[in-house]
């Protein structure tokens, strides 16, 4: 999930690459420019997952939207922001 680092011979993309969305990998780094003008990418955002047997009951609240389906004999809660749960 990291970024792409700039590339050197490329003067163009001086700047690094953003990480992936949601996987959390950090961004690529700049060329080294002699004016100080390129930067590092951003750092990819989180993701929290939360599993367990379908055997059990649904969480009994939960914040922030996560997103939730029930496959595979699993629940599964998928957070890409802030949210919190309570079983």
């Amino acid at each position: 999930g990291g970024g792409q680092g700039a590339s050197v011979n490329d003067p163009v993309y001086r700047n690094g690459f953003p990480g992936t969305a949601n996987t959390g990998g950090g961004g690529g780094g700049p060329f080294n420019s002699t004016n100080g003008d390129a930067t590092g990418g951003t750092g990819g955002s989180g993701i929290v997952i939360i599993r367990y047997s379908n055997t059990y009951p649904d969480a009994a609240s939960t914040t922030g939207s996560p997103t939730f389906t029930n496959t595979g004999g699993y629940k599964i809660y998928k957070w890409t922001g802030n949210g919190s749960i309570t079983f």
